[in-house]
């Protein structure tokens, strides 16, 4: 994968606002696991944290809290991997999300 680069095609800025949260997921492709840190949510993709992603295929499952969803990497830079979803999250997933999230800041898992 190109380092830093998007591969998915579009260049320049996110068209879609994201949701900030803090959760612990996966990303699994037939090569590989990482386990994940998801920081931040839209319902076309999200963006991780966590380490050697170039391992990972181009189409992952992507899991998170109760979650599993089919998604692609779009762009890789360092530590943080940015993820397309092959399907675009309803509203009750993206609240899960934000629930999971807001629990790990009430626990004390994040500042």
């Amino acid at each position: 994968m190109p380092f830093g680069k998007r591969i998915d095609g579009p260049v320049g800025r996110r068209r879609v606002l994201r949701e900030e949260v803090i959760l612990a997921g996966s990303a699994r492709s037939l090569k590989a696991s990482r386990p994940v840190v998801v920081v931040d949510v839209s319902p076309t993709g999200a963006k991780l944290q966590g380490r050697d992603f170039a391992s990972l295929d181009r189409e992952v499952l992507f899991s998170v809290g109760g979650i599993e969803l089919f998604a692609q990497v779009a762009w890789t830079l360092l530590r943080e991997c940015g993820v397309t979803f092959q399907e675009q999250l309803s509203e009750e997933m993206i609240e899960h999300i934000k629930r999971d999230g807001r629990w790990a800041h009430v626990m004390g898992i994040t500042a």
